[in-house]
């Protein structure tokens, strides 16, 4: 049985794979590290040894590297620290699985682009506009360099089922429309948000894909189809909520402490090539999402019931 495994088991993409891949006939390895429980690895990704002999010992054939710092501007308050997961971390990753006879897929971000001339191809020029998104282009770069047989699947804004609204940047913003003070909302960077569940039920087919014929490598984009500003998401869940959202207004000119790109948006031509696409729209993604996130939603006195 095919033995797979999950870095970042216990964040908002880990968690959606886990639970996909549990569908399939695959054993599973999921790791954390801050959050680990009883049914997860603890395993410290930037401690090289550990990572050797974790991998020696349970030998996955696949690896799926979801764990990393991913907030832009978290990682430029602290660089080192963005630096030793989404970079040095992944080399050593990539260094154990090829000792190990082990594919690796290493999950990476549209910031890698700077938003100047979308829709970005597979193979365009790379040109990160903050630390984050360094980081992750040297995470490609150093996996690729330890063997071109790996994969890379760049994604953009993520939400899916959470244990916490921060765990989205698409969630969080819910906060604001429960909290009535008056307030604004970006309306100027172009995002496309993508399921977290589209995603895993992507993975699946590349993972058999790369089972049945061995030729999945290098860079790969997957990206939910509609485009979005933060504003546009927030009105629509609002929508769907059946909440006001009279007291935001849109902000027209960036303001996050890391730079943004205006437009990062992917072409997939790479994965609709083996027939892999994104099926989940944006408002049949978050109905989901809430819908599994009761927990979440009543910290902050929300309910929500999928009709």
């Amino acid at each position: 049985m095919l033995k797979i495994m999950i870095t970042g088991a216990t964040g908002l993409l880990g968690r959606a794979l886990v639970e996909q891949f549990a569908k399939e006939p695959v054993t599973l390895l999921t790791c954390g590290y801050s959050r680990a429980g009883k049914d997860t690895h603890r395993l410290d990704l930037t401690d090289e040894g550990a990572v050797k002999q974790f991998i020696e010992t349970h030998k996955p054939e696949v690896i799926l590297h979801c764990a990393a710092e991913r907030r832009p501007d978290v990682s430029e308050r602290d660089p080192e620290a963005a630096k030793a997961l989404n970079l040095a971390a992944t080399r050593q990753l990539a260094q154990a699985a090829k000792a190990n006879g082990a594919w690796l897929c290493y999950i990476s971000t549209d910031y890698v682009f700077d938003g100047t001339s979308p829709d970005y191809g597979e193979e365009d020029q790379t040109y990160p506009l903050n630390f984050y998104g360094e980081t992750k282009r040297e995470g490609e770069q150093a996996l690729i360099e330890v063997s071109r047989e790996f994969a890379v699947l760049r994604l953009p804004i993520l939400y899916g089922r959470v244990e916490s609204l921060d765990e989205s940047a698409v969630l969080v913003m819910l906060k604001q429309l429960v909290n009535q003070v008056p307030t604004q909302q970006d309306d100027w960077a172009v995002r496309s948000p993508t399921s977290t569940l589209d995603i895993a039920n992507a993975l699946v087919k590349l993972v058999a894909r790369q089972q049945q014929a061995g030729d999945v490598a290098g860079i790969y984009h997957f990206t939910g189809t509609e485009r979005m500003t933060k504003y546009q998401m927030l009105l629509k869940m609002a929508e769907i909520m059946g909440l006001s959202s009279k007291h935001i207004s849109p902000q027209s000119s960036p303001s996050d402490l890391a730079k943004r790109p205006k437009d990062c948006s992917l072409s997939m031509a790479r994965l609709k090539s083996l027939a892999i696409k994104s099926e989940i729209d944006f408002e049949q993604g978050v109905k989901y999402s809430l819908s599994r996130s009761g927990d979440a939603l009543a910290k902050i006195g929300l309910v929500f019931d999928l009709k």
